[in-house]
């Protein structure tokens, strides 16, 4: 019989709890409290990260989402996270690879011989970058009389995912996200054109794409961000009860 009902364990985290400290020294009124993930994660403590199914255009795209899933669930410290070269090994031998663990039964009995209690699967889905010119806008710096022009290089890069967390126990989906997320990098770029007109398009700069990494990860770290929240312990501020109550 598996035991769902594990004390829940704290985690220490010194730089909030500093501040928990020195806030409550202030106000004497609120304290800061550790709460555990709003998932239903009771019974889960020992978590495989299975690498994510890749469908997107971006061919890096699911093992960036893999690790950014990984390296969030176990800095929270309220998970154990067994090692990905553990979960890739046996993989091998069972000579499955990352779409076939989608589904959960395969993945299920895996993370069971590795002594999991739970684990995560997804897919990255979508991939998509663009990089463009807004209008051109006009720019006086301190001379009135001087002007000058600027065009705004907006780079953005969406990712998508699908994930879930299953509890190897009950075979039950406690957690599940999809969806997109975007991020976007803006550059101010100097045009060389100083009339009172507009400049031709013919002035305008060509765009590069040195900024694509920089969203990328944003956006990727974006998509994390929202599959994790839920399973991931938060601090919450409450009032202290008064001593001798």
């Amino acid at each position: 019989m598996f035991t769902t009902g594990r004390t829940a364990k704290r985690v220490v985290l010194p730089a909030l709890l500093a501040l928990a400290v020195a806030l409550t020294g202030c106000t004497g009124d609120y304290e800061q409290v550790l709460r555990p993930p709003r998932a239903d994660v009771a019974g889960i403590s020992v978590v495989a990260v299975f690498p994510f199914a890749s469908w997107s255009s971006d061919p890096g795209l699911a093992r960036a989402l893999t690790e950014g899933v990984l390296r969030s669930l176990r800095d929270s410290g309220w998970y154990e996270i067994i090692p990905p070269e553990q979960v890739e090994s046996v993989m091998a031998r069972w000579r499955v690879d990352s779409r076939q663990v989608t589904g959960g039964d395969i993945a299920r009995e895996i993370a069971a011989e590795l002594g999991a209690d739970g684990f995560v699967v997804g897919i990255a889905d979508y991939y998509f970058e663009d990089v463009s010119l807004d209008v051109p806008y006009p720019y006086r710096s301190g001379q009135p009389e001087s002007v000058s022009w600027r065009v705004d290089q907006r780079t953005s890069v969406t990712v998508g995912m699908q994930a879930q967390l299953v509890n190897v126990h009950t075979g039950l989906v406690v957690h599940r996200w999809s969806g997109q997320r975007t991020a976007e990098v803006i550059e101010v770029r100097q045009l060389i054109w100083w009339s009172a007109e507009p400049p031709p398009r013919s002035a305008l700069p060509p765009t590069h794409r040195r900024d694509i990494p920089k969203a990328r990860e944003q956006a990727i770290q974006k998509a994390v961000d929202a599959f994790t929240a839920d399973l991931l312990p938060r601090y919450e501020w409450v009032r202290s009860e008064p001593d001798g109550q």
